[in-house]
């Protein structure tokens, strides 16, 4: 078994991809903001002060926050992150694990609207 190396980055690509990231997520975010409020803070674990700011910034502001230094977001998984990882790492042949847990995750949040879930 051979080992692979892997690719050198160079710091200044890891930066350009770290600004590209936060641009794509700050207004991935902000769009669902604008569109469902709730379900965005939900799904994304806004606290209120970005919450705030973010639904009413314009391109310019989302542009400076995004070239900070460092990612503006911090990755997270559910409590039950074993059984999401072991679904993801699998190669079922249907989605249903996968829908299944997400239903579950709508459902801890709150916003599983379907009528068997009251």
């Amino acid at each position: 078994m051979t080992m692979r190396t892997p690719p050198r980055i160079r710091p200044e690509s890891l930066v350009e991809s770290i600004h590209r990231l936060n641009r794509s997520y700050l207004h991935t975010v902000r769009d669902w903001l604008r569109a469902e409020p709730a379900l965005a803070q939900a799904l994304f674990g806004l606290d209120e002060t970005l919450t705030a700011w973010l639904a009413s910034a314009d391109s310019e502001a989302i542009e400076r926050l995004a070239r900070m230094p460092g990612a503006v977001f911090q990755p997270r998984l559910p409590a039950e992150s074993l059984r999401l990882l072991a679904a993801c790492t699998a190669a079922p042949a249907q989605p249903l694990p996968q829908l299944h847990l997400l239903l579950r995750q709508l459902s801890v949040l709150g916003l599983d609207d379907r009528p068997e879930a009251a």
